[in-house]
């Protein structure tokens, strides 16, 4: 049977997922995602030889512009996030998700998810609950 709802936390390097059922009563966290690219500065991306995702400092490329590293990992992350959501669509393990997450990875993440996961969510919210412990999430995402 599927959860109710999903309900997606998650910032550029972070991420946690929790289910609930129709009273959103007790939330069951699911899974965690760590991005530990996107904490990194770009210029340690660049110096990284053994990273795939490193940019190539001899070529003149935008990747290798200052933030541009880091706002692709953080793009990569955002699309991380979208494919597991839209497994779960696969999977018909949720009928409806919301999603809070920082303005600017709240931005990534609405172009990265699917009409699919779209037509599901149910509310988003330009907010960094990451750190917030989840006994706490249920008075500062409101699901009713």
């Amino acid at each position: 049977m599927a959860d109710a709802l999903w309900i997606l936390v998650a910032n550029a390097s972070r991420a946690r997922l929790f289910s609930t059922d129709e009273r959103a009563e007790k939330w069951d966290l699911r899974e965690e995602f760590f991005h530990e690219e996107s904490r990194q500065r770009s210029t340690e991306l660049l110096e990284q030889p053994d990273n795939p995702n490193a940019g190539h400092l001899s070529k003149p490329t935008s990747e290798n512009q200052p933030d541009a590293r880091q706002q692709l990992e953080h793009g990569r992350f955002a699309r991380q996030l979208a494919e597991r959501l839209e497994r779960g669509i696969n999977d018909r393990a949720f009928d409806r998700v919301v999603i809070a997450a920082p303005p600017e990875f709240l931005g990534m993440l609405r172009k990265a998810i699917s009409p699919r996961v779209q037509q599901r969510l149910m509310l988003d919210m330009r907010a960094d609950y990451t750190q917030v412990p989840i006994k706490d999430l249920p008075e500062r995402i409101p699901l009713t």
